[in-house]
């Protein structure tokens, strides 16, 4: 399906910025229900077309404070994550580095709208509507999972520093959407989890996925050598535990005639994949004793 008159890569291209301006608000001023219809029509098309997920809201689209954009999905070219706040950021990373998750959609759209209406009606809730106007608005969630049991669960992420310095009026609206998101998945046979940002936001463990993901990928010089690199570091494990962990990547280093720099980037994308076990949830600071991490080869490649 596409825009009338528009095909190929210029009607996703034309599709892409109409949704754009319309959640910017070039078309919210006077939306109406068949304005925002057409929107669900256009997105779902979008989607059922072309191999890259694309959430209804971006990044551009609102105002938001603090850290919004893209997490870059460095295991799927050009399906970078489009998240609204560091905090969303943050979990981004969690998800991906989750083996048991396969695959995650951001700013997922509550849909059919009729569906997400009637459960407000169920509750006794007014639906969110569009500023200014009565028609009833698209709701999100934060993530959609699939995980590798064949169930399906969904995250909505709240910062509960920021819901304190809410008015009571404020937080009673954000609670009615909470209930409207739980019931609407929960309807779906899909498991809800509320994730307070407190709970990871300050986190080593987050802070070191953000360090270990820019290293998921590597290059294909050191795919090569990344069996014997293993072996090579398993090695020098074993006579190492008393040094700093910067001393242990030294020594792996000089035993295959690499750069220090390539044995960190290999480090890094081990301990990523789970080849390497560690704990993550200490600074990954390498100038900390190796013991410090109870680190573990797990598989050699």
């Amino acid at each position: 399906m596409g825009v009338r008159g528009v095909k190929g890569e210029n009607c996703m291209q034309f599709s892409f910025i109409w949704l754009i301006n319309m959640a910017r608000g070039k078309s919210n001023k006077n939306i109406t229900a068949a304005k925002r219809n057409k929107r669900i029509e256009e997105w779902e098309a979008l989607n059922a077309k072309g191999s890259k997920y694309i959430p209804f809201i971006d990044p551009r689209d609102i105002k938001s404070e603090g850290s919004k954009g893209r997490v870059p999905d460095y295991e799927n070219e050009g399906q970078d994550k489009r998240v609204l706040s560091h905090n969303e950021r943050l979990y981004a990373y969690i998800l991906m580095f989750d083996d048991r998750i396969l695959w995650s959609k951001e700013q997922y759209p509550l849909l059919p709208i009729e569906r997400s209406i009637a459960v407000a009606k169920r509750l006794n809730i007014k639906h969110p509507t569009y500023p200014g106007t009565n028609v009833e608005v698209v709701m999100t969630t934060d993530f959609y999972c699939g995980k590798i049991d064949g169930n399906e669960v969904v995250y909505s992420i709240k910062d509960d520093k920021k819901i304190k310095s809410l008015t009571a009026r404020q937080k009673k609206n954000l609670e009615n959407k909470e209930k409207i998101q739980r019931a609407f998945w929960e309807s779906k046979g899909v498991k809800y989890h509320l994730i307070y940002s407190s709970s990871y936001r300050n986190s080593n463990f987050a802070k070191n996925l953000v360090k270990l993901a820019k290293n998921l990928k590597i290059s294909f010089e050191l795919e090569l050598i990344r069996k014997r690199w293993l072996k090579s570091f398993s090695l020098s494990l074993r006579n190492t535990s008393a040094r700093r962990l910067s001393f242990l990547l030294t020594v792996t280093s000089d035993s295959m005639g690499i750069e220090y720099h390539q044995s960190v980037a290999l480090f890094k994308h081990c301990l990523w994949h789970k080849m390497i076990k560690a704990n993550l949830y200490i600074p990954l600071r390498f100038e900390n004793l190796v013991s410090d991490f109870d680190i573990k080869v797990i598989a050699y490649d």
